[in-house]
């Protein structure tokens, strides 16, 4: 059923589109609007639910932690990427090697805070997987004590922070999920007071053993011949004194006469002169 309204259209239209009446009509003037004359809206924003929203939270504020920790850690350390990209230098690395973070931070340049030359660190031999080179940089290494996967080097380095310092390195792997290698950490402990009382100790212990080397005791009894003084050895010799005692210590001899055997020996030297 068409309604014929007084402007000679109809109700509903014929070509199906439904009008739509404006609030503002008046004195029977309709204006007609299409449904495909209305505007269309943006599709409504889904708000994360309240669990999601915690949980991201949380997540950040854990990595905020874990950036303080390492960043206000008491030992120096320092991070890498797999691209030997630093991104990690802590306050305790700046203090140690007098090279401020935002100088290495996003470069391959941490090397220059222990070496003269451009060189490996330990954290790089890691990354690339070339342990078997480890022995033409340092002179102590091997693998970590406490980590089954890290690496342990320490040695004399000179003008670290402005000092000749030793220093012990340990480095350790960062994995992903899929088991690759994606990061290395390098810790630094500077042990310089301690490695240069052990040395200390090593150096008099070595003085003390060759001077104990060179000292031969004679203990307990000693056969000798009250008339000639011979003494007789473990083997069943005799032997003069002076040969005995030279053979079982470091004593030498040098002769001489005491004043009761000069006068028996050279009675007529021993006479006093006629004037």
């Amino acid at each position: 059923m068409r309604v014929a309204r007084p402007d000679g259209m109809t109700w509903p239209p014929e070509d199906g589109n439904e009008p739509m009446t404006s609030d503002n009509e008046k004195n029977g003037n309709i204006s007609l609007r299409t449904m495909s004359d209305v505007p269309e809206t943006e599709p409504p924003v889904r708000k994360a639910p309240a669990s999601e929203s915690r949980s991201d939270l949380q997540a950040q504020e854990r990595i905020m932690i874990c950036e303080s920790m390492i960043s206000h850690c008491a030992v120096a350390i320092f991070a890498i990427d797999r691209d030997h990209r630093v991104t990690h230098w802590n306050k305790a690395c700046e203090e140690l090697t007098g090279i401020p973070a935002e100088k290495v931070l996003g470069t391959s340049n941490h090397w220059k805070a222990f070496y003269d030359h451009e060189r490996p660190c330990l954290s790089d031999l890691l990354i690339d997987g070339r342990l078997e080179t480890m022995q033409e940089h340092y002179r102590v290494y091997g693998p970590s004590v406490l980590l089954s996967h890290g690496l342990h080097a320490e040695g004399w380095f000179s003008q670290v922070g402005g000092k000749t310092r030793y220093l012990i390195f340990d480095a350790s792997p960062v994995y992903n999920r899929a088991g690759e290698v994606m990061a290395a950490t390098e810790t630094l402990q500077d042990i310089t007071e301690l490695k240069q009382v052990e040395e200390e100790r090593e150096r008099i212990n070595v003085k003390l053993q060759e001077a104990i080397d060179k000292i031969k005791t004679l203990r307990g009894l000693i056969p000798i011949c009250a008339g000639c003084k011979k003494i007789r050895d473990d083997k069943g010799y005799w032997n003069h004194l002076e040969q005995y005692f030279e053979e079982h210590s470091d004593a030498s001899f040098s002769h001489g006469l005491c004043p009761e055997c000069f006068q028996k020996f050279f009675p007529d030297a021993a006479k006093p002169k006629k004037g």
